[in-house]
């Protein structure tokens, strides 16, 4: 029972910890989750280069130089294509919603936000803004954490 109760309360100020970091370093977050993918890949690149592995271990190395050498550019791109992906499904729905005889608020209002923000993520701050939403619910779930105990 003590051994639930310390894992729980390490997990709670774990997430507090995360929360505030993504909260108080949000734009610098996309670019730290590049980095460590980068090294994740050139760390099973070589672990796989090891293991004699090496078509799998040269594939893993390359993309991972490539994340970090062209992260950001890479990021941008895919948050651009993807926020209009996003606007595009979310422009489609509404039409469809619209032909429909019988509408609801609901139907109407959702595919209306996800157009926004698709079109936010590729040319706005949706990311920047989904970070810190992200963050504050970890801080949220933290403090909960802790005052359950």
């Amino acid at each position: 029972m003590a051994k639930k109760k310390n894992s729980s309360f390490f997990t709670s100020l774990l997430y507090i910890i995360i929360g505030v970091l993504l909260i108080v370093f949000r734009d610098q977050t996309l670019g730290w989750a590049m980095t460590a993918a980068g090294v994740f890949f050139v760390i099973s690149g070589i672990l796989d280069l090891f293991k004699r592995n090496v078509l799998g271990g040269v594939i893993s190395v390359i993309i991972g130089v490539a994340v970090l050498v062209l992260g950001w550019t890479v990021a941008h791109i895919v948050l651009l294509v993807l926020g209009i992906l996003i606007a595009v499904k979310g422009v489609v729905s509404l039409v469809d919603a619209l032909k429909r005889r019988t509408k609801t608020l609901l139907s109407i209002l959702f595919p209306i936000f996800t157009v926004v923000v698709g079109l936010m993520l590729a040319f706005g701050n949706a990311f920047s803004l989904m970070i810190l939403i992200a963050g504050i619910l970890l801080v949220v779930d933290g403090v909960l954490g802790l005052f359950a105990r």
